[in-house]
């Protein structure tokens, strides 16, 4: 019998042992969730941005993002202040969060950085890079070629995206990846690419066609060259095509 109570002490002992550890993990999670929700929520509003389903100058609703993620004012008002960093919001006082306007000149000087990292990148990636990435960047490109023919330029501005994520995640260089992909969200958006289809968008597409023969010949400072000039072919030159007075 005594032994019986021994087995049935250690078999209680496990048990509770398991409920509070069980207890200590849910309290982990509860604990992580408000940083999990704001990241959520950048996140979303990130991409909203960046696919254009946001419009510049668009105001943001807090009270509505709340109902959206059931949560209170912080951690939006937390994701806005990552946005606002990243500059694709602005906050006016008293009037809220609003999504920013792409400038003209800001573009153009985010492109020539962005040319520079890019193509130091794509150095970077080139022991990196295998036949599976070059196989998906010509299937992007393919998907390019049919969003052009059906003129669905926030489809096109994705996918364009996604190409350039390919060997920029390759580079190795986590920093490098990060500021890019910064830079990339800030601007690389529909009304970006509506001017590139309005000034030789087919020109540009074919230009991707050549940044994958260059990669496949393994040489950096090729790949770098080439990225960089296929970058910096992406300045906006016509202010009346962009829409903006001179």
């Amino acid at each position: 019998m005594s032994r019986r109570y021994g087995g049935g002490r250690k078999f209680l002992t496990l048990c509770l042992e398991l409920f509070i550890v069980d207890n200590m993990n849910k309290l982990k999670k509860d604990f992580t969730s408000p940083r999990l929700i704001t990241e959520e929520i950048t996140n979303y509003l990130r991409e909203s941005i960046v696919s254009g389903a946001f419009k510049e100058g668009e105001k943001l609703s807090e009270p509505r993002l709340q109902e959206m993620f059931q949560t209170s004012r912080s951690p939006i008002r937390e994701a806005f202040s990552t946005l606002e960093q990243e500059g694709l919001i602005i906050r006016a006082p008293r009037r809220g969060a609003f999504v920013n306007k792409i400038i003209l000149e800001e573009l153009n000087e985010t492109t020539i950085v962005v040319a520079i990292l890019e193509g130091l990148a794509a150095r970077l990636a080139i022991p990196n890079l295998t036949n599976s990435d070059l196989r998906k960047m010509e299937r992007l490109v393919k998907d390019m070629e049919r969003e052009v023919d059906r003129y669905v330029i926030d489809e096109y501005t994705i996918t364009h995206n996604k190409f350039h994520e390919v060997f920029v995640s390759k580079c190795g260089n986590d920093i490098l990846a990060e500021l890019i992909g910064k830079l990339r969200k800030r601007y690389v958006r529909p009304k970006v690419t509506s001017y590139y289809f309005k000034h030789n968008i087919k020109a540009a597409v074919s230009s991707h066609i050549r940044i994958i023969e260059v990669l496949k010949q393994g040489n950096p400072q090729a790949a770098e060259n080439a990225i960089k000039n296929h970058v910096m072919r992406g300045l906006v030159t016509d202010r009346n095509l962009w829409g903006e007075e001179k």
